[in-house]
């Protein structure tokens, strides 16, 4: 026996109601008891089945998390999960449920776990085994390592794998949305609002030329008295300031095109980047329902 694990959440400071929402995404796995949680903690999880109307009990290792489970009013006692559910009758529960308890088991006893819940579970109902996410950064580079009682990860192929030999049907593998804090928020990318084309505002500015030079614009030309012929002769010259508004134009249309164009790449990569944010950071843990086969000939 222990008080580890206890003091350890004590000194970290988790948090019960954190814990009761994040847990509240397995309830529906449970529509009826008897439940049994192995390594209840603080008995988070029965708070919700008792809220709920499921008749629930548990089993922890750690002395200090039996008593405040014991203090909640729950029915949990002191032992090795592992071999206590190994003692419970045949065909007895209703469901079996463990949070964050895998990870602290060699491969050999999570095997046990899995044959022993194939046994004591009813026809169609579920062993669901909740565990740390390998596939997140966090979780994999910092998270998981604090706990002083982690051994090793479970992916959920593999927690399916022990499924199947022990003769357990799995029939959902996911992460927990509930329990979905992704990236530090330091690397998250502002939102992306790119810059509206210049194309409108460079008709507006050649109406406005327009209007100075209605006649001559569009020759890019205009008319002056030659100062030679005493006033009576004229020459068609070119109007310079039609012509600067005429490049400035093309100048403005061939700067939004290359703006656009990069506006364009930007877009891309940002979405790129929070695909990736969302590949690194998925939810903190994953879960794998397998359930006892037979529960369609249960009446």
């Amino acid at each position: 026996m222990t008080r580890l694990e206890s003091d350890y959440y004590t000194y970290m400071g988790y948090d019960s109601d954190r814990a009761r929402e994040a847990l509240s995404h397995y309830l529906s796995f449970f529509p009826t008891g008897p439940v049994l949680e192995l390594a209840c903690g603080r008995g988070e999880f029965l708070d919700l089945l008792r809220a709920a109307g499921v008749p629930a009990s548990g089993v922890d290792l750690d002395e200090g998390m039996v008593e405040r489970a014991v203090e909640r009013g729950h029915d949990v006692v002191l032992g090795e999960a592992v071999s206590y559910l190994e003692g419970v009758e045949p065909g007895s529960l209703g469901g079996v449920f463990c949070a964050h308890f895998l990870e602290h088991l060699q491969p050999d006893d999570v095997a046990r776990v899995y044959a022993a819940a194939a046994t004591a579970l009813r026809p169609g109902c579920a062993f669901v085994a909740v565990v740390p996410s390998a596939g997140s950064l966090s979780v994999l580079g910092y998270d998981f390592w604090r706990d002083p009682t982690h051994v090793r990860f479970y992916d959920p192929a593999l927690l399916s794998f022990f499924a199947a030999q022990a003769g357990l049907a799995v029939t959902e593998s996911a992460g927990n949305p509930r329990n979905d804090p992704g990236p530090p928020p330091q690397l998250w990318p502002q939102e992306f609002e790119p810059v509206a084309s210049l194309s409108s505002s460079v008709a507006e500015l050649l109406g406005a030329a327009e209007k100075v030079y209605p006649a001559q614009l569009p020759q890019h030309r205009r008319i002056r008295r030659d100062a030679e012929s005493n006033g009576e002769a004229v020459t068609a010259v070119a109007d310079p300031r039609a012509d600067l508004w005429s490049h400035a134009a093309h100048l403005i249309s061939v700067l939004d095109e290359r703006m656009q164009a990069v506006q364009h790449h930007l877009a891309e990569l940002h979405r790129a980047y929070r695909s990736l944010l969302a590949q690194l950071y998925p939810p903190s843990e994953v879960y794998v329902v397998a359930v006892a086969p037979g529960g369609e000939d249960e009446t």
